[in-house]
C-alpha cells in the first residue's frame, strides 16, 4: 500500500531490505542440482517453465574462473593440466589454488577501491598529489588475500586508528585502513573551516551509505529523505560521528599553510620524523631570508663596515653568526666565519631531509561533538542538536557502547555489520549481492548501491537471503562466499543466447544461462602484458613518486603520470581528472564516487584505442618473437590457445593464415624489412582488438 511518511523508520522496517533474513527452502528439488545455490535458481527456471542452458565447455570454465578470480587469462599450459585432469575434484582443486593466489587480492581488492572512490590525488580545485594514497591500496590487497573478516574489515576501515595494539607494526597495519575516510576528494580552496567540515562528513557518510548499506543517506541532508526511511536527524546523528572525526591538517604546501589530508609518521620514531620534516619546510622561508642577509653581512665584514654591520643585526639577528660579531678576533677570521655560516644554511636550503613514511590516517577531534541539524542543508543555519547515533531504522537502541568516549567511529563500525541491534543483515545482503554481481556478471538487486524503495527488487529474495546468512555464518568470509558460487552448477552455464530464453528472458534475470560480458581495462591491459611476457607481477609501492605536489598543475603540464610501468594495472596511477587512456577508453570507475558497478558503453573510441595505442602494438610484436618462427598452422593455433584459450575452428585458422600472407605481401611491396615479423604482429593486434578476447563468455 501507499507509504504515509516514506521517512518515518518505524513504518520503513516493513521494506524487504530492513527486514531479518529468512531462508526459504526452493519448493522443488532436481538432479540438475549441485548445491543450494542451483535449487533457488532451478526453481525461479521451473515457474517460468524455462529450461537452463547446458553446462559452458571446460576450457571456456577455466577461462572464466581464471580472469573473475584473478583478473588474468590462463597458459596454454595451465589449460593442458586441467584438461588431462579427470579427477572429480579437479574442479575444486583449481578454484583453491586461485582463491589462494597472491592475484586474487589484485583482482577483487580493486572491487573493493571502487567503492572506496580510491585516487592517488585529491581531484577537484587544487589537484593535489596524495603521495601516501598507496599504502591503503596495498593495504587493500594483503587484506584481500589475507580474507580478513568483513566485520573486522569494516571495524578498521572507519576506526583503526582507534583499535588496541599489541606491536608498532599492528598500530600502523589498523591505521593505514581507516585511510578509507582520508581518500575521498575535498573542495580546498577558498572554503570556510566550518563548512569544509560539514562538506568532508557528507562525502564519507555518503560513501559509507552507498558502500556498505546500500542506502542513500546523503539525500537527508537538506529534508526527510523522500522514498526512503531516513529522517533528517539520523543524517545528523551520524555525520555527527564524521564531524568528530578529523581528516585534514594544516601542513607547508607550495610556499604556504594550507589545509591538506592528513599524514602521519609510521614506524618506531615516526611521530618524531614527521614532525621534523614538517618544520623544515615550514622554516625554509626564514631559512632563505637568513640567506640573503647573511650574504649582506659578508660583504660587510669584507668592507669592515662595523655599524652597517650593526644596523643590519639589528634588523634580523640570524643575518650574522655570533662567532662573526666578536669585535677581538681579525676581520679576516671574522670573513671565514660568517662564510662557513653562510655555506650551512646555502646546504640547509639544498638538501630538505627525506620524505618519512606515513599515511593518510585520520583521527579523533579532541572535542567531539553532537552536530546541529542544518536547515536546508546549509552549514551556517544551525536548528537543533541531534545526539550521535545509527538509522534508526535498524537500531534498536543500541547506541554508543561505553568504552567509545570519542567520535563513534568504533560503535558506528560495529553497529554497520551487527546482526542483533544493526545493519547486519543488510550489509550482508549488500555484500553478497556485490559478490554475486562480479561472477555471474549481474545483481540479485540490479541495483548494486541502492537497496532503497526506489531500487530495484531482488530477482531471487530467498536465494539473496541465503547467500547473505552464508556470509554471516561463514563468519563473514569473502572467500568463502565465492567458493560457494563458483562451485554452483548455475555459475558454469554457457552463454550462448537459445531463442527461447531469448524470447522469454532476454536480460538474463533468472540466470538460465551464463552472461558474458565486457573485460574490465585491468583485465585487457594485463593479458596483453601476460601473453607477450611482460608482465610484472611483483607489487608495486608508490606509482606517483615523480610528481610535483600538484598533480595536474594549472596551465602547461609537463609532468604528468606515467603509464609505461609492466606491472598490474592496479598500480597504475590514478589521478583524478587525468586517468591512465586504457581506463578513459574502457569504462574505469569514476574515482570521485562510489562505483559497485562500472558503466559499461560500447563507442568508436574503443575500437581506436585498441588499434592506434603504441602499448598494443609492441606488446602484439613482443607476443610475436615470445612465441618463436613455427610454422603458419601451428603458429596459428599457438596464438589462438595463449590470446583465447582455445583453439581456432578450421575456418578461422584459414583466415588468419590468408590475412597474414595477404599483409606479408602488401608490406613488402612497401620495402618493410620485417614483413614476415610485421604482418604477424597485426594478425595479433586484431586478436586483442576483436570481441573474443575483450568479452568473456
Amino acid at each position: 500500500g501507499e507509504v504515509s511518511d516514506p521517512a518515518d523508520p518505524i513504518e520503513g522496517r516493513s521494506h524487504w531490505a530492513f527486514r531479518p533474513l529468512h531462508r526459504e527452502a526452493p519448493q522443488f528439488d532436481s538432479e540438475w542440482a549441485r548445491s543450494p545455490i542451483d535449487r533457488y535458481i532451478w526453481d525461479q527456471l521451473k515457474e517460468r517453465a524455462m529450461e537452463p542452458s547446458a553446462d559452458a565447455g571446460r576450457e571456456t570454465r577455466l577461462r572464466r574462473l581464471y580472469i573473475q578470480l584473478t583478473g588474468l587469462p590462463p597458459s596454454p599450459d595451465a589449460i593442458e593440466s586441467f584438461k588431462a585432469d579427470s579427477h572429480p575434484t579437479a574442479w575444486r582443486a583449481q578454484v583453491d589454488q586461485l582463491i589462494h593466489s597472491p592475484d586474487f587480492g589484485v583482482r577483487w581488492g580493486r572491487h573493493w577501491l571502487d567503492l572506496a572512490r580510491y585516487a592517488d590525488s585529491n581531484g577537484l580545485d587544487e589537484n593535489f598529489l596524495f603521495r601516501e594514497a598507496w599504502r591503503y591500496r596495498n593495504w587493500v590487497i594483503d587484506a584481500v588475500n589475507q580474507d580478513v573478516p568483513y566485520d573486522r574489515f569494516l571495524e578498521l576501515q572507519l576506526a583503526g586508528d582507534l583499535l588496541p595494539y599489541q606491536s608498532i607494526e599492528e598500530r600502523d597495519w589498523q591505521r593505514i585502513a581507516s585511510g578509507f575516510l582520508v581518500v575521498g576528494p575535498k573542495v580546498l580552496l577558498g572554503i570556510p573551516r566550518e563548512r569544509q567540515r560539514m562538506e568532508v562528513a557528507d562525502e564519507q557518510l555518503d560513501t559509507i551509505g552507498r558502500t556498505v548499506l546500500g542506502m542513500t543517506i546523503g539525500c537527508a541532508r537538506c529534508h526527510d529523505h523522500k522514498f526512503d526511511p531516513i529522517p533528517t536527524a539520523d543524517y545528523y546523528a551520524m555525520v555527527g560521528i564524521l564531524t568528530s572525526t578529523e581528516v585534514m591538517e594544516q601542513r607547508y604546501m607550495l610556499g604556504q599553510q594550507r589545509v591538506m589530508e592528513r599524514l602521519v609518521g609510521l614506524g618506531e620514531d615516526g611521530g618524531q620524523l614527521n614532525r621534523a620534516y614538517e618544520a623544515y619546510w615550514r622554516s625554509l622561508p626564514k631559512v632563505k631570508s637568513n640567506r640573503k642577509d647573511a650574504e649582506a653581512g659578508l660583504a660587510f665584514l669584507k668592507k669592515q663596515d662595523a655599524s652597517g654591520l650593526k644596523d643590519l643585526v639589528g634588523k634580523n639577528e640570524k643575518a650574522v653568526t655570533r662567532l662573526a660579531l666578536d669585535s677581538n678576533k681579525e676581520w679576516d677570521e671574522r670573513v671565514v666565519l660568517q662564510e662557513e655560516y653562510l655555506e650551512g644554511l646555502t646546504r640547509t636550503i639544498a638538501n630538505p631531509p627525506a620524505i618519512p613514511a606515513r599515511a593518510m590516517i585520520p583521527t579523533d577531534r579532541p572535542e567531539t561533538r553532537d552536530e546541529a541539524i542544518r536547515r536546508a542543508g546549509q552549514y551556517n543555519r544551525k536548528g537543533p542538536v541531534v545526539p550521535r547515533g545509527f538509522l534508526q531504522v535498524m537500531d534498536s537502541g543500541m547506541g554508543f557502547e561505553g568504552e567509545d568516549k570519542g567520535s563513534g567511529r568504533l560503535s558506528l563500525a560495529r553497529w554497520l555489520t551487527d546482526r542483533e541491534g544493526g545493519a547486519g543483515h543488510l550489509a550482508a545482503r549488500v555484500l553478497a549481492n556485490r559478490i554475486w554481481y562480479h561472477l555471474m556478471g549481474r545483481g540479485l538487486v540490479r541495483t548494486l548501491d541502492h537497496f532503497g524503495r526506489t531500487g530495484a527488487r531482488p530477482t531471487h529474495p530467498e536465494l539473496l537471503d541465503y547467500l547473505a546468512s552464508e556470509l554471516i555464518a561463514s563468519g563473514w568470509s569473502v572467500k568463502h562466499l565465492i567458493r560457494e558460487i563458483v562451485l554452483s552448477r548455475a555459475w558454469g552455464l554457457d552463454s550462448v543466447l537459445n531463442p527461447a530464453h531469448a524470447e522469454r528472458d532476454p536480460e538474463n534475470l533468472w540466470f538460465g544461462r551464463g552472461t558474458r560480458r565486457r573485460n574490465e581495462p585491468e583485465v585487457l591491459r594485463d593479458g596483453m602484458l601476460l601473453i607477450a611476457g611482460e608482465l610484472d607481477r611483483t607489487p608495486m609501492e608508490s606509482s606517483v613518486w615523480y610528481l610535483g605536489d600538484q598533480a595536474t598543475a594549472v596551465g602547461a603540464n609537463k609532468n604528468r603520470r606515467r603509464t609505461d610501468f609492466k606491472a598490474r594495472s592496479i598500480y597504475l596511477p590514478v589521478i583524478r581528472n587525468d586517468l591512465p587512456e586504457v581506463f578513459e577508453a574502457f569504462d574505469f570507475a569514476d574515482p570521485h564516487l562510489t562505483t559497485g558497478a562500472r558503466p559499461k558503453t560500447m563507442a568508436a573510441t574503443q575500437g581506436l584505442f585498441m588499434m592506434n595505442d603504441p602499448m598494443v602494438m609492441e606488446l602484439a610484436e613482443r607476443t610475436v618473437e615470445r612465441l618463436g618462427e613455427t610454422g603458419g598452422e601451428a603458429r596459428m593455433d599457438a596464438f589462438y590457445w595463449r590470446i583465447f584459450g582455445r583453439g581456432p575452428t578450421s575456418r578461422e585458422r584459414a583466415d588468419g593464415l590468408q590475412f597474414v600472407e595477404e599483409t606479408r605481401r602488401h608490406l613488402r611491396s612497401i620495402k618493410d624489412e620485417h614483413s614476415e615479423r610485421n604482418a604477424w604482429a597485426l594478425a595479433v593486434q586484431a586478436m586483442f582488438a576483436s570481441s573474443a578476447f575483450q568479452y568473456l563468455d
